[in-house]
């Protein structure tokens, strides 16, 4: 995957993950244990891998969050013209944004989310940190929207759309 701002045919920069969930939990989580699980200490690596588990699960979260966001965006709910959504980097300060989407043949920035694997999370604190990494996006339109996400609840969203596992989930 390339940064959403990028032509993903002329860029160096790109990350690599396993796009199957169940085999990025086995190679991730499980197969760091399995001597061990096979030799009879499976109840004691039981609660290391639980620990583990919101690591892990974050990567897969935010693309539940695009893959929502691109659902929405194709029944028009972001807006016209949108062409892209997904992730943005860069380095130099360093700057991530969960989910960016583009509109137009100028692909403008026009929405920018952050999603958190929490129950529940600040969007006043949230809505703040995405005003600031916008800034840094290559293209933006005159307004860019912000979008929050949380497993459960999103506390004072103001005017950014708040997205649950409920949206995400419920077709």
């Amino acid at each position: 995957m390339a940064p959403v701002t990028e032509d993903p045919r002329r860029t160096r920069r790109r990350l690599y993950r396993l796009a199957d969930n169940h085999l990025a939990f086995w190679l991730g989580l499980v197969e760091p244990y399995k001597a061990e699980i096979e030799r009879g200490l499976g109840a004691s690596v039981v609660p290391v891998i639980e620990r583990s588990l919101d690591d892990h699960m974050g990567e897969r979260w935010e693309e539940a969050f695009r893959d929502h966001l691109r659902r929405v965006a194709a029944e028009g709910g972001l807006g016209e013209d949108v062409v892209a959504v997904g992730r943005y980097w860069a380095d130099a300060p360093p700057v991530e944004i969960d989910a960016v989407a583009l509109a137009g043949r100028s692909r403008e920035a026009i929405l920018a989310g952050e999603a958190k694997w929490a129950r529940t999370v600040d969007g006043v604190r949230l809505r703040r940190e995405l005003v600031r990494k916008t800034e840094r996006l290559p293209r933006r339109a005159p307004e860019v929207h912000l979008a929050i996400c949380a497993r459960e609840e999103v506390r004072e969203p103001g005017d950014a759309l708040a997205i649950t596992a409920r949206e995400i989930f419920t077709a």
